[in-house]
This record gives structure tokens, C-alpha cells and sequence, in this order.
């Protein structure tokens, strides 16, 4: 296991569900996948892939509504709850566990996914990778939406914080600040006990594209942007929306990393 998915496996344990589990609310889902199936504008029946899928919750939902999903993640355990979502929604959903920078598709899905910006963990390099496997996994013409937070909006405001109250009246404090030399965000999570005491509980980094950036790191590896959004809500992309969606589409002919 490299340092990298050891860095990603102890971040995305246990604690993180706590810590986040209650935010990823039944309304939330419904309203992102109505999004997302809208964006696709894929036929019922559709092979799709959700690339780190976490516990599944956007893959039960498509599935669901008639697609064929496949839910790729590195974490089994996530994977577990996921399957035993799936079985009481009574839907079949193929979970497959695996690390995003060596996908093993070939040509085998109608789109591809990426919510909650899981692309950009990586090095750049390793970045690259991970896309030109999407690429690969794709049918043509494919489609990959990706999701991520907006690095513009981060530039306009360098010490973001937020603030969340969890179940047992703790405050979850998630800080992000941006190298401006490497485009990576820091964040840090700090929870706030109810009765004193603080504790940094998370840190990672991650590195931000802009739209230009991830406009041509698409089109190197034979993907053509159809659309740019600011968010679930189908808004207008700007400096100051809080994320940075993007629909690509496969080309027929690609070059580079991909080909």
C-alpha cells in the first residue's frame, strides 16, 4: 500500500462517519441525484460508475431509478454499509473495492461520476493517472461529471471556516486554507467538546483545479467539456459559488495518457 492511499485510509475511517455520517441526509441525496441524472441525460438501463463511492449513498439512489451501477471505493468497510443499504432498498448494486488510480474497466460504462470532489487527492501525476483510467473505462461517447470544491472562491476567501453542531452537541470546525504555489487546500477539522476542550481531529490536503485547469487536464485526455455548473443546484458558475462541477464528454479519437 502506498503512503498516499495509507494517508486516505486512516482519514476516511470510523470517526469520519461520525463526524459527517448525519449531514448526508436522504433529502441531500434525492436533490444531487435529480442533479446528476438531469446532467448525464443517460437512457434507464445505463452502466454508470461511481468513482469513490464511500457508503453508496448516490449509487443506491441511481440504481434505483433503473441504472446499472458498479460503486468503486478503496474502503470495504464503506462498502459493507453500502451493501446492506442496497439490500434494504431492495435494488442490486455491483461494489467493487479498489484504488481509483488503477482502474480495471475497459469501455464498459455509459458515464462516470465523482461527487464530493474525491478527484485531487493525488499528486498531479497521480491525478492524471486517475484520469486517463476513467477515460478508459468509459464507452464512446462517455461522459464523466466531477464535483469539487471551487478554488476561485477559496482564493476570494483564504481563511474559510465552517461550522457544524453534531448529535451529542459537540461543534465540528472544518478550517481551509490554499497554497497559492501548489494549488492545494489544507483543511483542518477540529471538534469541540460540549464541556471544554478542543481537539484537531483530521487534517488533510488536496489539490484544487481551476476551471481552466481542469478544462484542459480534460481535454488532454480525450475529454471535451459540455457544461460547467456551480453547484447541485444547476447554477451559474462564478468566483463566489461553492463548487466547481464540470460534464465531459469522451471524444471519439483520443490522444496523450488516454489513447
Amino acid at each position: 500500500m502506498s503512503p498516499n492511499q495509507e494517508w486516505l485510509v486512516t482519514f476516511f475511517d470510523e470517526d469520519y462517519l461520525k463526524l459527517h455520517r448525519h449531514q448526508l441526509t436522504a433529502e441531500s441525496t434525492l436533490k444531487e441525484v435529480d442533479f446528476l441524472e438531469g446532467a448525464l441525460d443517460l437512457p434507464r438501463g445505463s452502466a454508470v460508475l461511481d468513482l469513490a463511492c464511500g457508503l453508496g449513498r448516490h449509487a443506491i439512489e441511481m440504481a434505483t431509478r433503473g441504472f446499472r451501477v458498479t460503486g468503486m471505493d478503496f474502503n470495504p468497510r464503506y462498502l459493507e454499509i453500502a451493501a446492506e443499504d442496497a439490500r434494504r432498498a431492495g435494488v442490486e448494486v455491483r461494489w467493487s473495492v479498489g484504488d481509483m488510480r488503477t482502474l480495471p474497466f475497459e469501455r464498459e460504462f455509459a458515464a462516470a461520476y465523482s461527487y464530493f470532489t474525491p478527484f485531487g487527492h493525488f499528486s498531479d501525476q497521480e491525478n492524471e493517472r486517475v484520469l486517463a483510467g476513467i477515460v478508459r473505462s468509459l464507452a464512446s461517447p462517455g461522459r464523466f461529471f466531477v464535483d469539487m470544491a471551487n478554488r476561485e472562491r477559496i482564493l476570494l476567501h483564504p481563511q474559510q471556516r465552517s461550522w457544524t453542531q453534531q448529535e451529542d452537541g459537540a461543534l465540528l470546525m472544518e478550517e481551509s486554507t490554499l497554497d497559492l504555489k501548489t494549488s492545494r487546500v489544507l483543511s483542518r477539522l477540529m471538534l469541540m467538546r460540549p464541556h471544554g476542550g478542543v481537539e484537531v481531529t483530521k487534517e488533510f490536503d488536496l489539490r484544487l483545479y481551476s476551471c481552466a485547469e481542469l478544462t484542459a487536464l480534460f481535454a488532454r485526455h480525450g475529454l471535451e467539456v459540455k457544461n460547467v455548473w456551480g453547484g447541485p443546484d444547476g447554477s451559474e458558475y462564478t468566483a463566489e459559488s461553492r463548487r466547481l462541477i464540470l460534464l465531459g464528454e469522451r471524444v471519439a479519437r483520443t490522444t496523450g495518457a488516454a489513447s
